[in-house]
């Protein structure tokens, strides 16, 4: 490797790095047979069981007079330049895990769907299991408990089907710089036996050992209960939950940002950066740490959405090294200006005493409000039929299409790139805003507003959760899912560059209608499914794109949840050009 960061690693070491970061040990990607099949209904755990269980609620959707307006985008199902397959589902979460792992895992909405890709692997998660594909399709290793991969307990004790580690929000990226690969989750304790005890929680933090995701693995574990024991800064009314961690890299670190939320009081804390000293986790040591506080301004101080770099893009090396975030205004109410976040003088990770700055600038943007849940076309549901047989009154699920948080970001060809949810007008439905942003440090922090605009189908047919991926050349894709009165969840995606965005091109059907256990009222549901929380997409070695998001295929389910993922391969290269639409 010739990245400065590894060059420097030999020469650095830190007497007592911050104590929030602990080595672990050693991991890999398990590849025995599957364990034994479990019972599917041992355990029903929402993801909001523990995570965020109770987020305040915001204000009253908007009057539809007041959501953007948008020209539907045109649907092809003339794919040129793309293939694909089906990536994990449901079933094979439920049924991973070996040894002690075996029949440990639960029934869960949403699935969130990660990709990375590089050195011919494409490495895949979901909230609960991880495997890897070599890019014909074809699965190198079995589904992968993300316990039993983290060295945690298993997630589930079947004897007492009480929760041990919960484990939630993988995220994964393949640094092109350093051929190394990164993967995180948070992690939460259970209850302590003690109650004059916090509950604790973590980010669970692996760095491959070389360039194949399905070799050793340094495990990390970073404690973000912020509520200043063993190490932790002192937050609000923490300790708190460090929900949805959101990654990125630059040439000297390692960022994850969170939002805390009081264990006590279920409230929003604010939100934290952790920038973590890169070539110390490359060589499997404890690295230097700067924790860095966003403060809540205008509302912008959350999900911070730190930037990846694709193939031979380029790092911001200005003011001693810059990482740059991108995040929105999550109010709850309609709003025309998004945040861009710069972390400055990264190169400082280098010494054992870290000094970075965080700065924040607001940019006007074209308007944008949480997005309503989408509609589905019917067909079979089995699991619903079931529990009207049991006196239930359950209609057709509508799907959780989020809210207008900031999703995957990329600093490509000196721009940030990135998209997120919102309400579509006349009929309101979900759509996808898109943005295009120049940000410049050179004399403190500015940014402007290169391009932007909206990805919404005609009728009440939504678009949800985009993952926007860009190469060094300033081409990019963005993937999402897809649902209607007429249209089955289905997966999407759009080509991307400086000029706008493109056509709709529906590359994998969905089968039949979402059909889980989160939006069934014998459930404790009320008619809303949880999807998502995101998709995830990838620039590979040749400026090529892998975009994964969740769908309902035709494949065997289990009796609790029928959801699916699909993973696209996209060459912009052989795809029939498109012009740019207004």
């Amino acid at each position: 490797m010739t990245d400065e960061t590894v060059a420097a690693a030999e020469a650095f070491a830190c007497d007592s790095p911050l104590p929030i970061v602990t080595h672990r040990g050693v991991t890999s990607l398990s590849a025995p047979l599957p364990g034994a099949t479990p019972d599917d209904n041992l355990l029903v755990l929402d993801s909001d069981e523990i995570e965020a269980a109770g987020e305040p609620e915001g204000p009253e959707p908007p009057p539809p007079d007041s959501l953007p307006r948008a020209t539907p985008t045109p649907v092809t199902r003339d794919n040129p330049g793309a293939s694909g397959f089906d990536g994990l589902t449901h079933r094979d979460q439920l049924l991973a895990g070996t040894g002690e792992y075996a029949g440990t895992q639960a029934s869960l909405e949403p699935p969130d769907v990660p990709l990375c890709a590089g050195n011919g692997f494409i490495l895949q998660a979901v909230n609960l299991a991880v495997t890897a594909y070599d890019t014909r399709g074809d699965r190198l290793v079995a589904p992968t408990p993300l316990n039993q991969f983290f060295r945690l307990r298993p997630l589930v004790d079947p004897e007492t089907e009480t929760t041990n580690e919960f484990t939630s929000d993988p995220k994964c990226y393949f640094d092109p710089k350093v051929r190394r690969w990164f993967l995180t989750i948070l992690q939460v304790d259970p209850l302590p036996a003690d109650p004059a005890e916090s509950m604790r929680a973590h980010v669970e933090l692996a760095v491959s050992q070389t360039d194949d995701p399905t070799g050793g693995w340094d495990l990390y574990e970073i404690d973000t209960t912020s509520d200043g024991e063993k190490g932790t800064p002192e937050v609000g009314a923490c300790p708190c939950l460090g929900d949805q961690p959101l990654i990125g890299t630059d040439a000297f670190g390692f960022y994850f940002s969170v939002n805390l939320f009081s264990f006590e009081t279920s409230e929003f804390q604010g939100a934290q950066v952790y920038a973590l000293q890169k070539s110390a986790l490359l060589r499997g040591a404890l690295p230097a740490v700067d924790v860095l506080a966003a403060p809540l301004l205008e509302g912008a101080g959350a999900s911070l959405q730190p930037a990846l770099v694709p193939p031979r893009g380029r790092f911001e090396r200005r003011n001693g090294g810059t990482q740059y975030f991108l995040s929105s205004i999550n109010s709850g109410l309609p709003e025309e200006q998004i945040a861009v976040w710069a972390a400055t003088n990264t190169s400082s990770l280098e010494r054992c005493a870290p000094d970075i700055a965080l700065d924040q600038v607001f940019v006007p943007s074209q308007g944008y409000a949480p997005p309503p849940a989408a509609l589905q076309k019917p067909g079979p549901t089995p699991l619903r039929r079931l529990l009207q047989g049991l006196g239930f009154d359950e209609p057709l699920e509508r799907l959780d299409a989020g809210d207008v948080r900031m999703q995957q970001a990329y600093f490509a060809d000196g721009k940030l790139w990135s998209g997120l949810g919102t309400a579509i007008a006349d009929p309101e439905r979900a759509g996808i805003a898109w943005f295009i942003v120049a940000p410049d440090a050179r004399r403190g922090l500015t940014a402007r507003m290169v391009n932007q605009g909206y990805i919404a189908l005609d009728d009440a047919g939504s678009a949800m959760f985009p993952a926007v991926a860009v190469n060094a050349r300033g081409e990019g894709a963005i993937v999402y899912s897809l649902s209607g009165p007429g249209l089955f969840p289905s997966v999407g995606y759009s080509l991307l560059d400086e000029r706008g965005a493109g056509l709709v091109h529906l590359v994998a059907d969905g089968a039949r209608p979402e059909d889980g256990l989160s939006g069934y009222t014998a459930f404790g549901g009320e008619g809303v499914s949880r999807w998502g929380d995101y998709s995830g997409a990838a620039v590979d070695d040749d400026g090529s794109f892998w975009l994964a998001a969740e769908y309902i295929p035709d494949l065997p389910r289990s009796t609790l949840a029928n959801w699916g993922t699909f993973i696209a391969h996209v060459r912009r290269d052989a795809a029939d050009p498109e012009p740019p639409r207004p």
